[in-house]
């Protein structure tokens, strides 16, 4: 069969005029083209109940003239439900592909996914539209059944459609990349599409969902039996988008199902690896390397001795019991602990401590049991009652018990003297270079700052959930609010409290949360609460909100509830300290409106999904779709005019500014004085 060829183009976003214009220059100049498939939003932005405007119903009847036979996803927005359901009666060449699946167009193979990821509909703690062709996002049900499409496919995926990038494509590429330098890939697109990706092996992956063109060096899968595979990537821009980047994309192929075996399996030169299975692969060796070097323990007159493995026995795993939820609170992590010990061995020898609830140790991947182990009991009186085991002999090898979020966050000592009430939060955090919240890093936005305090600033979000989302950060590089210096963390406070004087003002409760993670990049987490205005109603859900997306997670999280009437910011941070166990323990924390905390510090090997917190945002300000910061870009001109909005809103109620003019005025009083 003689190759196919076809178009492809990027986000249309209802100027259906345009793009076939475009269209019929291109197909009389290289044409002709048998189809055009059409990725990201198609129909114009607005309410879906909306009608269809005159031009799109003149296409969907036929009057309209569609030089090349079309197909699309991204079928939603303004008119979209009207407009689909029209679409199987219409006589024109014009096709919804639909939600997800393999169509087989000219001979090609061509799988899809329609819609973005939204963590609430994806995981099925909020419905999705009845309307499930105009719902703009997609379910865990049409991602399984593309899923059986694939599996069960018989030769192989010529192209695959989507709406939104494969997160970390560009991961394994050396050198500067073409795109822009707010642009991160690491951080943008979908973690769902790039499993998919792995999956379909498609020749071709065309995208849209970014305002940017990108074309990326192609990169092979590994053989599943059948030989190496190829993907090429293609992200198109949105058509008439001002940059001018590129929208529109040709290709001349022939169906892989009439090409020899042979043929599909060359590798071109320039191809790197899988970006996929790069980033997995580091994910893994982090979590090998989880908690330090295991293969040396400090014995007793500070001597660091290399144990030697005992090969008496066969080390046996220890996957702990499923029905016991784990809870970092009441659990220990041990090191060292005897290769052949079974959980009742682990069990009887912490019982000396209190009621043992779960043991669980685990393996790698090549089978080999991991060095820590975990030991929940059933208080958290038992165990830190297990603590003083640290160092006691267990069938002949000294353990070494520690809680089991110890040094999560890696070594922080300024973090540890901050907290013990220590300079190491004031002054000693120098800026780091390409941190985003560093003032004087070159990569910090400094445009969006809105106020500066002694120790704290707070700065616009940049893709902000409403237009009042604010960050509070600290000037300092410094790690978490926890491990601030006692008058920076006062001060951050008191920000909290004019943002929600302000929110009030404005009929709104203030919600916020922060994420600690260790970060080994840009000199590891720079400090920052993101904090956003609700509803009141929006409010009262706001700590059952958090809880369900955490539980979905397979997280719990700890209610703190506010503190008596006159404590100060010391009397919580220590609440803060002793609830998470120190200033240097990976955590997510939310602030509810009436003041009180959600809290969970996290254990080695567990993994906080990243946009949990501001998932949880969008929905209670209920804009779902701003879940994704990199749907919420704006222009320069546009983040200047939203900064000075903000300024001016918050003028009345700035810390900052009202220490200002105080001191303005006892210069002049003084002034004053003198004179007379």
């Amino acid at each position: 069969m003689s190759a196919v060829k076809v178009l492809f183009s990027g986000a249309v976003e209802g100027d259906l005029p345009g793009l076939f214009k475009k269209i019929e220059g291109v197909n009389k100049k290289n044409g002709p083209f048998e189809a055009l498939f059409c990725t990201g939003q198609f129909f114009g932005p607005g309410d879906d109940t909306a009608e269809p405007n005159d031009a799109l119903v003149s296409y969907v009847t036929g009057e309209g003239i569609i030089p090349v036979p079309t197909y699309f996803i991204g079928g939603f927005g303004s008119g979209s439900s009207a407009v689909l359901t029209a679409l199987p009666a219409a006589k024109a060449p014009f096709k919804y592909l639909g939600r997800s699946g393999v169509a087989n167009i000219n001979g090609l193979n061509v799988a899809f996914l329609d819609g973005t990821y939204n963590h609430p509909i994806f995981t099925g703690s909020k419905q999705a539209s009845s309307q499930s062709g105009s719902c703009p996002y997609y379910t865990k049900e049409d991602v399984e059944w593309l899923k059986a499409q694939l599996q069960a496919l018989q030769g192989e995926v010529d192209v695959l459609l989507t709406c939104e990038w494969p997160r970390g494509i560009t991961t394994g590429i050396e050198g500067p990349l073409p795109l822009p330098q707010n642009f991160r890939p690491n951080a943008s697109g979908s973690d769902v599409v790039s499993e998919l990706v792995d999956l379909a092996r498609p020749r071709y992956h065309i995208a849209g969902g970014e305002v940017i063109h990108y074309t990326r060096p192609p990169f092979s899968h590994r053989d599943l039996g059948a030989g190496i595979r190829v993907t090429r990537f293609v992200g198109l821009a949105p058509q008439g988008h001002p940059s001018k980047a590129k929208a529109l994309h040709a290709l001349s192929l022939v169906p892989a199902a009439n090409m020899e075996p042979e043929a599909l399996s060359v590798v071109p030169e320039g191809c790197t690896p899988s970006p996929f299975e790069l980033r997995k692969a580091k994910r893994d060796q982090e979590e090998m390397n989880a908690g330090g070097e295991f293969s040396r323990w400090q014995q007793p007159g500070g001597a660091a001795k290399k144990q030697k493995r005992e090969a008496a026995a066969t080390p046996q795993p220890l996957p702990g019991r499923t029905d016991v939820p784990r809870d970092p609170w009441k659990t220990v992590a041990v090191k060292n602990v005897p290769w052949a010990a079974g959980e009742n061995d682990i069990a009887a020898f912490f019982s000396q401590a209190g009621q043992v609830a779960n043991v669980w140790r685990g393996t790698h991947r090549d089978g080999r049991v991991q060095h820590i182990t975990f030991v929940q009991f059933g208080s958290r009186e038992e165990a830190s009652r297990s603590l003083q085991l640290n160092g006691a002999d267990f069938n002949g090898r000294q353990v070494f018990v520690e809680p089991s979020t110890a040094g999560t966050a890696g070594s922080n000592r300024r973090a540890t003297e901050a907290a013990e009430g220590g300079a190491g939060g004031s002054g000693e955090g120098k800026p780091v270079e390409g941190c985003w919240f560093c003032l004087g890093s070159a990569a910090a936005d400094t445009e969006l700052v809105a106020s500066v305090g002694e120790e704290v600033y707070l700065a616009v979000d940049k893709g902000p959930i409403t237009p009042e989302h604010v960050l509070i950060v600290p000037i300092d590089h410094l790690s978490a609010s926890v491990a601030l210096s006692p008058r920076c963390f006062a001060e951050v406070e008191r920000y909290l409290s004019a943002l929600r004087s302000m929110y009030t003002s404005l009929g709104r409760e203030l919600v916020a949360f922060e994420r600690h993670l260790y970060l080994r990049t840009k000199g590891g987490n720079h400090c920052h609460i993101n904090v956003v205005g609700v509803t009141p109603a929006a409010g009262k859900r706001a700590g059952d909100a958090f809880r369900a997306a955490a539980a979905t997670a397979g997280y719990t999280l700890e209610l703190l509830p506010p503190l008596a009437r006159g404590s100060g910011p010391d009397e919580l941070r220590q609440q803060l300290l002793q609830a998470l166990g120190g200033a240097d323990t990976e955590y997510f924390m939310a602030l509810l409106p009436d003041g009180s905390r959600l809290v969970r510090p996290l254990m080695r090997g567990e993994r906080w999904p990243m946009a949990l917190g501001r998932e949880v945002l969008a929905d209670l300000a209920g804009v779902p779709e701003r879940a994704s910061w990199k749907q919420c870009s704006s222009s320069p001109e546009e983040e200047r005019q939203r900064v000075e909005q903000f300024r001016q809103l918050f003028k009345p109620f700035d810390v900052m500014q009202q220490a200002e003019d105080g001191g303005e005025k006892r210069e002049k009083g003084q002034g004053q004085q003198v004179r007379e």
